[in-house]
């Protein structure tokens, strides 16, 4: 899996990993084997803190996959309520699978669906949005997940640098992503302007853009 830090700097981070037993240990391992993209080592442990600090309530996550971040992130608060989308049947099936043997059918629902159009049709608030799914949709996915936040929403982009190539072409070895890769400027060009929304920008994992929402998200125009 890449990264967008120097691989010293990054394999020392990820020493002071600490793994999770169990079930959830395993479902890393699997994962990482069968290149599944899951969270990150290092976004993992930032996810952590924020969420412990905050306390979200409820919490939306865009792209399940096999549905190891939304059971970690149910670990960290039991009251915590988790609404995840997943756009492959594949995907969907098995975290469906994991998330009961988790025992946590009655705290994350999964929603199998794109989430452009999943988003639409979702009434309730979250304190907190995790988005990790088609990149060259976060400018979409944001204004609808503006929609479904309160004021002091906390909404997490995941893989915002893509591997670097956003910061810089020279990282461009598919020109198929060049695509992606202007989406993504845009998209951080986008989230940093505008009113009513505070943004950091982080070299972590993939790179992780921390947007707080400081108003009635629905209302805020570009500076």
């Amino acid at each position: 899996m890449s990264n967008i830090t120097n691989h010293k700097v990054k394999k020392y981070i990820d020493g002071l990993y600490k793994p999770a037993g169990g079930m959830l240990g395993k479902l890393r391992t699997d994962s990482e084997q069968r290149d599944i993209p899951i969270i990150m080592k290092d976004t993992e442990m930032l996810m952590e803190s924020i969420i412990r600090i905050s306390k979200p309530e409820r919490l939306l996550e865009l792209g399940t996959a096999v549905g190891y971040s939304a059971i970690f992130f149910a670990g960290l608060s039991a009251d915590m309520k988790i609404t995840s989308i997943e756009i492959s049947d594949r995907m969907y099936e098995e975290a469906i699978g994991n998330i009961g043997l988790a025992g946590l059918n009655d705290r994350i629902e999964v929603i199998r669906g794109d989430a452009s159009e999943v988003l639409q049709g979702l009434d309730q608030k979250y304190q907190m949005i995790f988005i990790d799914a088609a990149k060259g949709h976060y400018r979409e996915f944001f204004d609808l997940c503006l929609k479904l936040s309160l004021p002091g929403t906390i909404i997490i982009s995941d893989n915002i640098l893509y591997k670097g190539i956003t910061a810089s072409e020279e990282f461009l070895e598919n020109k198929r992503n060049k695509t992606i890769m202007r989406r993504m400027r845009e998209y951080l060009g986008y989230i940093t302007e505008t009113n009513g929304i505070q943004t950091s920008i982080l070299p972590v994992g993939d790179g992780v853009a921390i947007s707080i929402v400081e108003g009635n998200g629905k209302n805020n125009e570009k500076a």
